[in-house]
């Protein structure tokens, strides 16, 4: 039997489907979507006449070639609902199996503004009409890539910060009608938090020169202290210690050099 060539180590040419009878292996297409947001809610449709038909989408269609996702982005929003965006930007990106349509796309989602004007179905023959639907309330079914999207934990009111706040923060944040997710630190999560924080609010101090940051700074510092097993008093002894034997700054006294006697 004649092999004509591997893919890797044990898939043979032959056994690779063939696109126009020539040697041109099928690859996934690009796709774009685009989440629309106004007011908390995302623009979606019920696409019809394509694959995906009686599912819901947002608006979207496939990248061109020398287009950028953001020119993609604009254009089809504009062609499928007239509407005009702003603010578009990269949000994540999904591998899309259709195997019963026999189908393979990698879609790539941007995320973008739209403060007024409401959508018109440009399209009649892909899309029936447009909703805006809060992310917990989109429709059934969903088409396969907002699916994924949906899997990958994204959200598009989400805003990420990955970073250790005071303890009432959450609270506060809820006070205001919005949901706070957050996790208890280990202690080495803890011991790195508190250490790119004490750089965060010396940054801050610099920046701004107020004395509120230093209260901040202050707080950080009496954390780190206690995570080493040292309360507030005992850094107030050192502190009074090092300055009986070293004194304070309060000359203002700045060293330009020493010189052997």
């Amino acid at each position: 039997m004649e092999r004509r060539g591997y893919i890797g180590s044990s898939v043979m040419v032959r056994d690779l489907p063939l696109k126009n009878n020539c040697m041109e292996y099928e690859r996934p297409k690009v796709g774009l979507g685009v989440l629309v947001v106004r007011n908390g809610k995302i623009l979606i449709g019920k696409r019809i006449g394509a694959h995906g038909s009686e599912t819901w989408a947002p608006p979207g269609g496939h990248l061109e070639k020398f287009e950028t996702w953001q020119t993609c982005a604009a254009r089809e929003v504009e062609e499928e609902t007239a509407l005009k965006i702003s603010n578009p930007r990269f949000v994540g990106v999904t591998n899309d199996i259709m195997r019963e349509e026999n189908r393979h796309y990698i879609t790539l989602f941007v995320q973008a503004e739209c403060p007024s004007g409401e959508p018109l179905i440009c399209e009649p023959n892909k899309c029936t009409g447009w909703e805006w639907r809060a992310w917990e309330e989109l429709p059934d079914p969903l088409f396969i890539p907002i699916q994924n999207l949906m899997k990958s934990g994204y959200h598009p009111l989400a805003k990420k910060f990955d970073k250790l706040v005071r303890d009432r923060i959450p609270e506060i944040i809820q006070e205001r009608g919005e949901i706070a997710m957050t996790h208890e630190a280990n202690q080495e999560e803890y011991k790195k938090a508190l250490q790119t924080k004490l750089v965060e609010e010396l940054e801050e101090y610099l920046d701004s020169e107020e004395p509120e940051e230093l209260a901040d700074l202050l707080e950080v510092i009496h954390s780190l202290t206690a995570l080493h097993g040292t309360n507030r008093e005992q850094l107030q002894l050192v502190q009074k210690q090092k300055h009986a034997e070293r004194g304070g700054f309060e000359k203002r006294i700045i060293l330009e050099e020493t010189r052997s006697m």
